[in-house]
């Protein structure tokens, strides 16, 4: 499986591409194909207007246009997209995300703090050398830091902080240097008061909380590396640690530098530049508030911790005798308003058929789970409008992003729900876009005959009809059922929806009841 993982922050967009299997052992591996990152500043003035300019997202959409384009190189199976602080602060976060996926394909989803906070730490927890003893994980973003306290690879306490270099600079520091203002008799100086803002957020969690103190400290971002680089004077010791007193020695060199004299300072990156004193200021006094004395920079991060998901993930699958995610299936649709009784029988039947028949459609095994899902989300499409139902079933499994489901494994599932109505299919099959190219066809054509004949075995949704056996021979095959109530619009449906399958296999299908004649 080819996995394409995002994430969208307030300064940057991460892009990495990852290439997951098992190996003899049955042991879950993993190879990155590919990585980038973008700095788009799509929180830019963010947390002065409340909405995001047009200039980021117009950088955003171009990176995001340019990771389609990889992806698609790549031949990705599946995208996990997130949206961070910026898209939880800005007004039109959502409507930026939809609009994103409308115009490049790529679906984003808004996490919460809390989720930052913990995939943070699972990426950095799953494959980075910890410290003995207790430490601390912080990631400082554009918009949010998340800091946890760990003790091996436990997580002991985790927090996502409304404090990002991005907004803490637009807000409390605006210039470089931070210019003092006097109003009347008194001096305001944004320096101070921005690190007496920070101490009234972080403090009181600590305290309350009853935070342990932690000696060391693992920091993730763009801004700790960049802050690594300016402690040691040095821009190629991205990953050397430091020590706390010399971090606070830095900041408070940098606090009356102008930009200009900020960029010929030795291991200055350029391009934090404007948000390295905000950067700073906190990691000081985070680290101050939690007792950290040494800090040192890790690669791992957010994007890491989704990686860790999606490998637990493919873990649990691959240990399944099916790796398909049918339970997932069940438990997202649980509290939809739809006829779940109709989607079970559908689905009962499907699976006889598929059973019973597999002489006939000759089909790999592994197909039954998705005609399975197929049967239980056909008529999804109800909760939107009866009217053209399908086609909003369609709609709905194309973009219900079920966990576990590649792309092409849900617009297979779509297109089955699509044409379960359909008795024209013959007339239409070579203007379908499968899935895989034309790689599906032959599969698809074959779950859709059986899908048509067991949605038809329940025209009233009453649940009458129970199959029981099959008779198949050169030219014919009957199924036969039992039922205590008459079943004459079954027949009937059966009748108006068997062409598809008959065509394909080259036989006869009946459905009769048990004891019955050839047309009862």
């Amino acid at each position: 499986m080819r996995l394409a993982v995002i994430d969208l922050g307030t300064n940057s967009i991460r892009f990495d591409v990852h290439e997951i299997s098992s190996n003899r052992k049955g042991l879950v591996q993993h190879r990155r194909l590919y990585r980038e990152k973008t700095m788009v500043r799509l929180g830019q003035d963010l947390y002065f207007s409340g909405k995001f300019s047009l200039e980021g997202k117009r950088r955003t959409l171009e990176a995001v246009k340019s990771f389609k384009e990889t992806m698609d190189a790549l031949e990705v199976d599946k995208v996990v997209a997130f949206g961070t602080a910026a898209v939880r602060d800005a007004s039109d976060g959502e409507l930026f995300l939809k609009e994103i996926e409308s115009k490049t394909g790529v679906h984003f989803r808004m996490i919460t703090g809390a989720e930052e906070a913990s995939l943070i730490a699972k990426g950095i927890l799953r494959f980075d050398k910890v410290p003995q003893g207790t430490f601390a994980l912080i990631d400082i973003g554009g918009g949010s830091t998340e800091v946890s306290i760990c003790k091996g690879r436990k997580i002991i306490h985790s927090y996502s902080f409304n404090l990002g270099v991005a907004k803490l600079q637009q807000v409390f520091l605006k210039t470089q240097p931070p210019q003092k203002v006097t109003i009347g008799t008194k001096k305001s100086d944004p320096v101070q008061e921005l690190r007496n803002f920070i101490k009234s957020v972080v403090l009181p969690k600590v305290l309350i909380e009853h935070w342990p103190k932690a000696p060391k400290m693992l920091g993730s971002s763009g801004s700790v590396i960049a802050l690594t680089k300016l402690v040691h004077g040095n821009r190629d010791a991205s990953a050397k640690p430091f020590d706390l007193k010399n971090l606070t020695k830095t900041v408070k060199s940098i606090e009356t530098k102008t930009t200009e004299q900020l960029l010929s300072t030795k291991g200055m990156e350029p391009k934090r530049v404007d948000l390295i004193l905000a950067g700073g200021i906190l990691l000081d006094e985070i680290a101050h508030i939690i007792g950290a004395k040494q800090i040192k920079p890790t690669e791992f991060a957010l994007r890491d911790g989704i990686l860790v998901d999606e490998l637990d993930h493919y873990h649990k699958s691959s240990t399944k005798q099916s790796s398909f995610p049918i339970e997932e299936i069940e438990k997202r649709i649980a509290p939809w308003n739809i006829d779940h009784h109709h989607a079970t029988t559908v689905r009962a039947h499907s699976e006889w058929l598929f059973d019973e028949l597999k002489s006939v459609h000759q089909l790999n095994p592994k197909w039954r789970d998705y005609l399975s899902a197929a049967a239980i989300l056909h008529d999804v499409g109800e909760m939107v409008s009866h009217s053209h139902h399908s086609e909003h079933s369609e709609y709905i499994v194309k973009n219900a992003h079920f966990v576990g489901m590649h792309d092409w494994e849900s617009q297979l599932i779509a297109l089955l729900c699509r044409y379960h109505k359909e008795e024209k299919m013959l007339e239409k099959a070579s203007k379908i876009p499968y899935p895989k190219k034309d790689e599906l066809r032959d599969v698809f054509m074959k779950l859709l005959s059986i899908l048509q004949l067991a949605d038809s075995m329940d025209r009233t949704h009453k649940e009458s009809l129970l199959l029981k056996q099959k008779k198949i021979s050169a030219r014919k095959i009957d199924l036969l059922f039992k039922s205590k109530t008459p079943c004459d619009l079954e027949i009937l449906r059966f009748e108006q929806k068997k062409t598809l399958f008959e065509s394909l296999f080259k036989k006869e299908i009946f459905l009769k009841r048990l004891g019955a004649g050839r047309h009862s």
